[in-house]
């Protein structure tokens, strides 16, 4: 007696069929990975650069409180900011003044850049009336880390007459109406690397009248 022969419907895969079922399948995979991947790695890449305004920013706000309350020493002998050049500027600056007080006692509070990082350092005054002599600065705290600036200045001063060129101290520094900061801060997200750009101009409010 001949054995029946089975039906194609009851035939199993081919050698042939399974390994294009296979690659098939490993395509869209693939695909399927690499759209997740660029989803999760734009996300990331949108959380670091949201994490690095959101820290310019705050550093702008302490910049901003620290001019608008920066003061003269001496009843205004000297000026409210000391120096400006495009890495560092040193200002004296009461943040604790009673306004009914006839004799301010600033900090010299100076922001400069160390390495890649913007960090606000401050010197009490010593002596018991104006002027003051300070000691070194202290309490350093970092304000931005990774900085990008290069050839951008991160500091700069205006006068009434427009930009005061960079350094400003001594005499100079009496012209002196309005600071501004701009930081240019390193974002990296995996392989890549970019950078993001803040920036505030502040009017001095306590500046000495020419």
């Amino acid at each position: 007696m001949r054995t029946p022969r089975r039906s194609r419907a009851q035939a199993g895969f081919s050698l042939v069929e399974l390994l294009m079922a296979i690659i098939i399948a490993s395509i869209f995979a693939g695909g399927f990975y690499a759209f997740f991947f660029a989803g999760t790695e734009a996300a990331r890449s949108h959380e670091t650069v949201a994490r690095a305004q959101s820290g310019g920013r705050l550093a702008l706000e302490r910049f901003t409180r620290d001019v608008r309350q920066a003061i003269s020493q001496d009843n205004y002998a000297t000026p409210p900011v000391q120096s400006v050049d495009a890495a560092s500027l040193v200002m004296f600056v009461d943040p604790n003044r009673d306004v009914a007080a006839l004799e301010p006692r600033p900090q010299r509070v100076r922001y400069a850049l160390v390495g890649d990082d913007l960090v606000r350092e401050f010197a009490a005054p010593v002596g018991a009336a104006a002027p003051f002599s300070y000691g070194p600065y202290g309490g350093r705290e970092v304000l931005v880390e990774g900085l990008r600036n290069g050839s951008t200045a991160i500091f700069a001063a205006r006068g009434l007459a427009g930009a005061l060129a960079n350094p400003v101290s001594g005499s100079a520094a009496r012209q002196i109406e309005l600071l501004s900061i701009h930081l240019v801060i390193g974002v990296r997200s995996g392989n890549a690397s970019s950078t993001t750009e803040i920036t505030t101009d502040v009017a001095l409010r306590n500046k000495i009248r020419l």
